[in-house]
């Protein structure tokens, strides 16, 4: 439990919990408050009564950040876990989960409000549903899944106008209409999105709460960039990002900071724009986390130094964006994960509990609309695990690949067959090796006929020399060596795996992508578009654990 080490004064000692509590409702300095809070919150310990522990810790965390409120809020839970109800420990949860929010700390965020969502829904604590709703909703938004997102949000909205406190209900229905223009945005549809951006920030001017209408101010910007209204945008950006430079909010700054560089860029300000990318990096080094869409920063920085013909900050900024990029699948991966397993499962299997309550009031068709169900729900378990296994399986087959060696040369007795003459043998042996060597198998349109006659003899003998000594029909002997040729070069070649399909399955000597990947996959048992993406992430994996073992 936390401890409270700060002295308290001798004089505090002897007022009561009232008096304690009012003072600290009535002074404005946040130490002297602390102060106070603390003479409480010790009173409570000496008489062992849990509320006013509580109710101190509480008033700690409202005055604490970091590391110090999730201490605070830790507390509380200990407290208050075997015995919960409608406001604790969910007011902890959510505590911590927006402490490690603000720390950029997206899988301890998320698991907390995760919690408080439960208990929330457990006890109806509406605010508490509100508040670990929208986080999950902001985290769904932020990992891809905007549509998802856009529905909770608009739920949320709803939720938020139920209150019956006019000054909560103002600043809930403020933050979920932000949430809803910002996804919007994310979607791309932009009417939707000025339109309840605009709404929105005429309720946050009622607010006193200035960071609630810069962030709609900051959101306008941007949603007028991406309607090509590069003026409009500029003015709204220029002033939210002021504002949260003064109030040293990083993440909002570093999403401002951005798009005045692509404002800049657009208008031939190149160095000007540099400028405020650099402010972005300056910032992920500080909390290690960054907006999936401000990568691109990174890549305007790469190509700018490219053309500079700066190989240093070329290096610096390849690096950054690949430490980002491991940052943001990290996070995201967990958050995706854990969303799925416990919010959105949970919410669709009591989705199918009212299903399956509806279907027990019907008279007629209870029997067969079960089984329907049933046979539904066992076929998407079947359709999931299937794909699950080939995953798996695909995934083998590709580090088989990916780690292959060459086999060792096989000593063939061409004695033993005796239906070809051993100089017309040897021959075509030899004929065979130089077919491979010199990559003869690249050319495409290629037959028996003709192949053998390049030979120099016929296709019956050069068909039963391929079945015997190198186990295959003529046609898989060739589409054999491409796809083994194919392999090769993607996995040395970089500029080669940049090729389409079409255009690898034409350089193999083959006539379309479609013979070429049947080719890959019967040879494989993966298709070439699988090996390709796989063997990206696999060469990043080995940069990323050289660097780790280097540094």
């Amino acid at each position: 439990m936390h401890s409270t080490a700060q002295k308290i004064p001798d004089t505090l000692s002897h007022k009561s919990n009232e008096e304690l509590l009012k003072a600290y409702e009535t002074i404005k300095e946040v130490h002297k408050k602390e102060i106070y809070i603390k003479a409480y919150l010790k009173k409570g310990k000496i008489n062992k009564d849990t509320a006013s522990i509580v109710k101190g810790y509480s008033s700690l965390c409202d005055l604490s950040e970091g590391k110090k409120r999730i201490e605070y809020a830790d507390s509380i839970i200990q407290l208050t876990k075997h015995n919960p109800d409608s406001i604790f420990p969910a007011f902890a949860y959510i505590t911590k989960g927006y402490g490690y929010y603000q720390s950029r700390k997206w899988k301890s965020s998320l698991d907390n409000h995760l919690i408080a969502n439960k208990y929330a829904q457990q006890y109806y604590n509406m605010g508490f549903l509100w508040t670990s709703t929208h986080s999950i909703g902001v985290l769904k938004d932020r990992i891809g899944y905007s549509k998802e997102a856009l529905q909770i949000h608009k739920q949320n909205l709803k939720l938020a106008e139920k209150k019956s406190d006019e000054a909560f209900k103002l600043l809930f229905t403020s933050i979920s209409t932000h949430a809803i223009a910002f996804t919007y945005k994310n979607l791309r549809k932009l009417d939707s999105a000025l339109f309840y951006n605009n709404f929105g920030k005429e309720k946050a001017s009622k607010l006193s709460r200035l960071t609630v209408f810069n962030q709609f101010l900051l959101n306008e910007g941007v949603i007028y960039y991406h309607d090509q209204k590069i003026k409009e945008a500029l003015g709204p950006l220029e002033k939210a990002t002021k504002y949260f430079e003064e109030i040293n909010d990083k993440p909002n700054k570093a999403e401002g900071y951005f798009y005045l560089a692509k404002i800049h860029k657009d208008l031939k300000q190149e160095d000007k724009a540099i400028e405020y990318l650099k402010k972005v990096d300056t910032i992920f080094i500080e909390i290690n986390d960054l907006l999936p869409e401000i990568r691109e920063g990174y890549e305007m920085l790469i190509e700018y130094y490219k053309k500079k013909e700066n190989t240093e900050s070329q290096l610096l900024y390849l690096e950054r964006l690949i430490s980002l990029d491991s940052v943001l699948n990290d996070n995201y991966r967990h958050v995706s994960r854990n969303i799925s397993q416990k919010y959105d499962t949970p919410r669709l299997m009591k989705e199918k509990e009212k299903i399956i309550t509806y279907l027990q009031k019907e008279n007629t068709l209870i029997s067969s609309r079960n089984i329907i169900i049933s046979l539904f729900l066992t076929i998407s378990f079947f359709v999931i695990g299937y794909y699950y296994y080939q995953q798996r399986i695909y995934k083998k087959r590709f580090l088989k690949l990916f780690h292959k060696t060459d086999p060792p040369i096989q000593k063939n007795d061409h004695s033993k067959h005796s239906s070809i003459n051993q100089k017309t043998l040897q021959k075509l042996l030899a004929q065979l090796q130089k077919f491979e060597e010199q990559k003869g198998f690249l050319k495409s349109n290629i037959n028996s006929r003709d192949l053998a006659k390049s030979f120099g003899s016929n296709s019956s003998y050069l068909s039963v020399v391929i079945n015997n000594y190198k186990k295959k029909s003529i046609s898989n002997y060739i589409n054999d060596l491409r796809i083994d040729f194919a392999v090769d070069q993607l996995q040395s070649n970089l500029k080669f795996r940049k090729y389409t399909i079409k255009a690898i399955a034409q350089e193999m000597g083959f006539n379309n992508a479609e013979a070429f990947a049947k080719a890959f996959y019967k040879k494989t048992g993966i298709y070439p578009s699988y090996f390709i993406k796989n063997l990206e992430k696999t060469k990043i994996d080995n940069i990323h654990s050289t660097k780790q073992n280097m540094g």
